[in-house]
């Protein structure tokens, strides 16, 4: 293209910048922004990207298999400061249970988008089943006089069978609701089958001279049968480690290969735009139906293995609404729709809290988390290395400066838990009543933190008020928190659930949801 004099017109860098024919602008925008990452973090992202997705899961399944040897070890215990592994495998089992009761949530929740707040009932009713199936608990003067004592092949699949079938009722009966109704009426049948548990202790029944104990109460059923598969009894820790990781790799499988299907598919439509999908001729009755079936069976697969692994089933707190709500954040951090983040979820509600125990463990996830946060907001790496350095200087002279006006100021010993503690305090001014002082500076720190991120187009005020925030969040770290580690698992999950729900509302590894408002 030329202008009236002849001379040739540049391109408009607009244009140069639009779509090939032929490729959707959406693609182009989205491979713009993969192409887009920089630096170590990006660089490695780019690398995890790049390993075939059957290695990864074959690198990752191999460190879960590796892990009860590993954790057995006595550098591993040393550098925890666990005295016994039978900890550590029974954590693993717990991460393993609930990955699974989350996968089967996420079908319900993620997929078909059900908000099913009685979902921990099933869990509950299969744990009761299995202790009237694999038991003495069912006994009746000269017809059962020594319990059922199903076989665990048998009683299991029959009891996945059951667990599905009541939970196709519950869809059916609410299946005209949706949002906060169904929500409200799934939680009322979570509810009704906690009561029961706690409650069903003097049961008339008709035939039998005197009430029938059908629960036990708050105590539970005690003394329930191990799983035996093929001839194979499994009795120890280890044992059931394995078959809770080969469970959840069934689960997994099973569950993956659903959502590519028609099914996952007609799931999405109903989740997304559920008038468009019946238009469209998708059953979405049907899909609902089969969702709140599939979640159940699963929640029954997961809570009749762990009755037999417990020895026991009791009703509160394993099947409350506390449990309801771990499973539901594990869900939501990990992204909905993500069978991964899932899996991710129960990682981080089950095993970061046990991290936190010890002192030394959680300074080097705390700091290592920090660090790295801080690396993948400040971009380009100069101004990390700005906060970072000038924080740094700061802090050494406030150290020189603070004792040379009253030496009084800087007294303070708290207990030292590791090498990077003692480090750490070395640096810090910290008085003699840390404690009190640690209190108010905690609140500084969120005030600082909170004042960085309103004022971030400032740029000078933003990196002086972000280094007083690291400053803050170090002294009260080593004065209150690492000293009182109850507590800090609490406060240091709540603080990264909101931080991570802030800066990606889809969750870990969910797919941001785009709309046209």
């Amino acid at each position: 293209m030329t202008d009236p004099t002849n001379n040739p017109i540049p391109p408009d860098d607009d244009e140069e910048k639009k779509s090939k024919i032929g490729t959707d602008e959406w693609v182009s925008q989205v491979d713009d922004r993969v192409r887009g990452r920089s630096g170590v973090l990006g660089r490695l992202v780019a690398l995890w990207e790049a390993i075939p997705e059957s290695w990864r899961y074959t690198g990752v399944l191999l460190l879960v298999i590796a892990f009860p040897v590993i954790s057995g070890t006595d550098a591993f215990l040393e550098l925890f400061d666990i005295g016994d592994n039978a900890f550590i495998l029974r954590t693993g089992v717990r991460f393993l249970t609930f990955a699974i009761l989350a996968i089967g949530l996420n079908v319900v929740v993620g997929y078909a988008g059900l908000l099913d707040l009685g979902y921990i009932a099933f869990m509950g009713i299969a744990g009761y089943l299995y202790a009237y199936m694999s038991s003495e608990f069912v006994q009746i003067e000269g017809l059962i006089p020594y319990g059922l004592a199903i076989p665990s092949i048998v009683s299991i699949p029959l009891i996945v069978l059951i667990v599905a079938g009541i939970g196709y009722l519950i869809g059916s009966v609410s299946i005209r609701l949706a949002g906060d109704y169904l929500a409200i009426v799934t939680l009322g049948f979570g509810q009704v089958f906690i009561q029961l548990a706690l409650t069903a202790t003097r049961v008339s029944v008709p035939g039998f001279d005197r009430p029938v104990d059908l629960t036990r109460g708050p105590n539970g059923i005690n003394n329930l049968d191990d799983i035996t598969l093929f001839g194979y009894t499994f009795e120890s820790t280890m044992q059931y480690y394995y078959l809770f990781l080969l469970l959840l790799i069934i689960v997994f499988v099973v569950v993956n290969n659903i959502n590519r299907s028609r099914i996952g598919r007609a799931w999405r439509a109903v989740r997304e735009d559920e008038l468009a999908a019946e238009v469209m001729g998708t059953p979405t009755r049907r899909m609902k139906l089969l969702a709140f079936a599939i979640g159940a069976g699963i929640a029954a697969l997961a809570g009749a293995v762990d009755a037999a692994f417990q020895g026991n089933v009791v009703p509160n707190p394993r099947y409350s609404v506390l449990t309801l709500i771990n499973l539901y954040a594990m869900v939501v951090l990990g992204g909905t729709g993500s069978l991964i983040g899932s899996i991710v979820g129960a990682f981080i509600f089950t095993i970061l809290p046990e991290l936190l125990r010890n002192i030394a463990a959680a300074g080097v996830l705390f700091y290592g988390v920090g660090i790295i946060g801080l690396y993948a907001a400040l971009r380009p790496w100069r101004r990390f290395a700005l906060v970072m350095g000038g924080t740094l200087v700061g802090g050494l002279l406030l150290k020189l400066i603070v004792p040379a006006i009253n030496p009084a100021w800087d007294n303070g010993f708290p207990e030292a838990g590791s090498v990077l503690n003692q480090i750490v305090q070395g640096w810090l001014v910290i008085p003699e009543n840390f404690q009190l002082v640690g209190n108010i500076v905690t609140g500084l720190a969120i005030f600082f933190l909170l004042a960085a991120m309103f004022l971030r187009q400032r740029q000078h005020l933003f990196h002086v008020l972000l280094g007083l925030a690291i400053y803050s969040f170090a002294f009260s770290w080593e004065t209150r928190l690492a000293v009182e580690p109850s507590a800090t698992r609490i406060l240091v999950v709540g603080a990264t659930l909101v931080v991570l729900m802030v800066a990606r509302p889809q969750g870990l590894l969910g797919k941001t949801e785009v709309k046209i408002i």
